[in-house]
């Protein structure tokens, strides 16, 4: 146990037990809201190096979205209650990764350009804002013309590309236009869930491309040792899921935009 702790800078064993917990919490928060793995987890760099801390985040996160891409599946292939014209996942999310594929890169621009600090902490503070109005605003106050196109859904998907790229959250866009548009639960999960996996897909390869002695032994062991725990806190919170109706699930995601955005400010404050 001394060994590993040395082996990761991590100043006790009690420091393992409170990443574990963090890492469960989070993927529970996850497996349920779609998203948001790291708005809990970034609570890691408390007892992680940044660096360290952040690679296993985006490890773990990844593996999670494809556990609940996965145990969603066929409810994802098509959405309970989707209206005739709307689009399944397999043609609907298109649109959303091409914008998202062609804004990841200005997003990584803007970053090298100005600095994550007060790019991220003014996301952190909008995030927060419109999940506290949303919260408390009239149900019935909602957009019109729901109907999918293409071009709207690039738009879309290009400013979570663009947010993802300077922030490493690129499910924020998407998650506000479904509350928005006021998707279902089904409809709007079936759009975030292959968009944020593609999009930290994506973004895992730019920095196992670019910072590859990030992905060390430290990294290996942390990341297996905490994978039981992430998977068992991800299959609790699909389940939670599936037991939730719509309102119920939109309150859930607004809390859970807030959280990430108090998450995004941490890490400001980390930083």
């Amino acid at each position: 146990m001394q060994a590993l702790l040395h082996l990761l800078g991590i100043s006790g064993p009690a420091a393992l037990l409170v990443l574990t917990a963090i890492y469960a919490i989070a993927a529970v928060f996850s497996g349920l809201s779609g998203f948001g793995f790291s708005a809990i987890g970034s609570l890691s760099l408390i007892v992680l190096p940044p660096q360290l801390g952040v690679a296993v985040l985006m490890g773990l996160s990844l593996l999670t979205q494809a556990a609940s891409f996965t145990s969603l599946r066929d409810e994802l292939r098509r959405p309970a209650g989707a209206a005739p014209h709307r689009h399944g996942w397999r043609n609907g999310v298109v649109p959303y990764l091409a914008g998202g594929s062609a804004g990841m890169p200005i997003g990584l621009a803007i970053l090298a350009a100005f600095g994550a600090r007060q790019l991220v902490l003014g996301l952190g503070v909008l995030l927060m804002g419109y999940s506290a109005w949303s919260l408390f605003k009239p149900v019935t106050l909602r957009l019109e013309n729901r109907v999918p196109r293409p071009w709207r859904s690039f738009l879309v998907g290009a400013v979570g590309g663009v947010i993802g790229g300077f922030s490493a959250f690129p499910g924020a866009a998407l998650v506000v236009w479904n509350g928005l548009v006021g998707m279902s639960k089904e409809e709007g999960r079936a759009l975030t869930q292959p968009f944020i996996l593609c999009m930290q897909c994506v973004g895992l390869s730019l920095l196992l491309a670019t910072r590859p002695q990030l992905f060390g032994r430290p990294f290996w062991v942390l990341f297996i040792a905490a994978l039981p725990a992430a998977l068992l806190g991800n299959r609790i919170g699909v389940a939670i899921y599936r037991k939730t109706g719509d309102v119920g699930y939109r309150r859930i995601t607004l809390a859970a935009l807030g959280v990430s955005g108090a998450g995004l400010l941490f890490k400001v404050a980390m930083g």
